[in-house]
């Protein structure tokens, strides 16, 4: 292990330990890379001669792990929000940059507040600190979601603790397992091979009950299976808002549409129709008196004009055998707006950076009703929100998540967006359905694993019959309680040893 203490190769190190973490998301789910990568930033940080240079050693990490993570963002912005290619190079490295702060910031705190080189600073206070900035991450300035490391176990045991500690839960115990697999290493090395049998028995523990927990279903079915059909209508990004393709876009998902009213639900994807609903007044009655006759319901994704001439929503929209309207509440900063207007908004002018500008809705709406079901709406990046999933109505019947993935490419962001969806899923108990314009379209069942998917890039209807769920799981139970009782412990007892040898 003398290897992580020489000075010149620990910022290669880190570096590459980032970048193959990704690897342990979709598409690629190489699970077992989330295990060793933090092991490994663990090791580099307990040689750090002070907390400068665990900063240093995190954000370089950092780099590698959502330059390869998040690379996408630059498909966004330079190939679809026709922005020169020097900017969006620039808005993309100045993106992965401050995400990079994220494990920097966590390996400052971790070498400053815990000087010791102890058991209690290895089992407890990484995967603690870990998890907080984490969550840290889920908030601040709205919030950014994404990889969290708790999403790489979707294939692995660990899953089977999703249901009770959410995607929060499993990143700890990832970083648990991390932490064990470093201190097994350590302890052979040392020959003290009691303590290794130690680590990896309670390693195994872990991972043989997680395995447990996969096979417990906690919520049942209710009722009979409804058929769904998704509409994926494949409309090319570059001329999705073209005045000129309103027309073309809306007859193509009609000539999908016509051969599925036998369905009993019929959704179309975010802003299908590229008009203000106020605009599509006359086209919607028409679409709810043929949902209508046929006993159906259609939902679909559609700009929502607010009153007072205050801006556009970004919306969901139900008609015919079901009602409601679900309005997007988390906005994607500098993408559907633009946070601190008056100094980001002259920078984005001045640079010709074009963005949209919607304002958000309410955080707690009504559910949508589809033929007797209740739908828990979610526009695109809101499904990433583990605690605003959950704290929706908790007698809901599917999750629905309309979203525009074309925005990405041919990227991995689009396997990523569906992972997280699974683990809703999973967390809540309940099937989701995600209906994108290009791919992935999927129906994912109660237990969050994909029951079908729609080929990528190419106009389809995926058609599937989706069962209902009822009864509530822990996490809807007991929200963030069990996690944050977990946290407070890891973290008094990495406190109370943080002095000791």
């Amino acid at each position: 292990m003398r290897i992580f203490f020489r000075h010149w190769l620990k910022p290669l190190i880190a570096l590459l330990a980032g970048a193959l973490l990704t690897l342990g998301f979709a598409p690629f789910s190489v699970f077992p890379v989330a295990i060793i990568s933090p092991a490994v930033l663990l090791a580099l940080w307990l040689s750090a001669s002070s907390p400068k240079q665990s900063f240093w050693l995190g954000w370089l990490f950092g780099l590698g792990f959502f330059g390869t993570g998040v690379y996408w963002v630059f498909i966004s912005i330079n190939t679809y929000g026709n922005t020169t290619f020097f900017v969006s190079i620039l808005i993309t490295c100045l993106m992965i940059a401050v995400l990079a702060l994220f494990p920097a910031f966590l390996g400052m705190v971790f070498t400053r507040f815990f000087p010791k080189n102890n058991t209690s600073k290895i089992l407890f206070a990484f995967p603690a600190l870990w998890v907080l900035f984490e969550w840290i991450r889920s908030w601040i300035f709205s919030g950014f979601p994404w990889l969290f490391i708790g999403y790489s176990q979707m294939h692995s045991p660990l899953r089977g603790f999703a249901p009770f500690l959410s995607v929060y839960g499993v990143s700890l115990i990832t970083v648990f397992c991390s932490a064990l697999l470093f201190l097994l290493i350590k302890k052979i090395f040392e020959k003290n091979y009691r303590t290794a049998i130690f680590c990896a028995l309670t390693f195994l523990i872990l991972w043989i009950t997680g395995a447990l927990f996969s096979l417990i279903s906690w919520t049942k079915p209710s009722g009979f299976p409804i058929q769904v059909s998704l509409v994926q209508g494949n409309i090319p990004q570059q001329v999705k808002w073209s005045p000129d393709q309103v027309q073309p876009t809306v007859d193509r998902y009609v000539e999908l549409t016509d051969p599925h009213w036998n369905s009993q639900i019929i959704i179309w994807p975010e802003s299908a129709i590229p008009v203000p609903l106020s605009s599509a007044a006359e086209f919607m009655q028409k679409m709810a008196e043929m949902a209508g006759q046929h006993n159906a319901t259609f939902i679909t994704g559609i700009p929502v004009k607010a009153p007072n001439d205050q801006g556009y929503y970004n919306g969901i929209i139900a008609v015919g055998k079901g009602s409601g309207m679900y309005i997007k509440h988390r906005l994607v900063p500098f993408g559907e707006y633009i946070p601190f207007r008056k100094v980001c908004g002259r920078v984005m002018d001045l640079l010709h950076v074009p963005m949209s500008d919607f304002i958000p809705g309410d955080a707690k709406p009504h559910p949508i009703m589809a033929n007797d079901k209740k739908i828990a709406a979610f526009i695109c990046y809101e499904i990433a929100y583990p605690e605003q999933v959950r704290m929706r109505d908790g007698n809901i019947d599917i999750i629905l998540t309309v979203s525009n993935d074309a925005w990405f490419g041919h990227s991995i962001a689009q396997a990523q967006h569906v992972e997280m969806a699974e683990m809703r899923a999973l967390e809540m108990g309940r099937p989701v359905l995600f209906a994108s314009n290009d791919g992935i379209t999927a129906v994912i069942d109660a237990r969050g694993k994909i029951q079908s998917d729609a080929p990528q890039h190419e106009a389809y209807v995926l058609t599937d019959d989706v069962q209902t769920t009822e009864g509530k799981t822990p996490w809807q139970r007991w929200g963030m309680v069990p996690i944050a009782l977990l946290f407070f412990i890891f973290l008094l007892i990495a406190l109370r040893d943080r002095k000791n040898p």
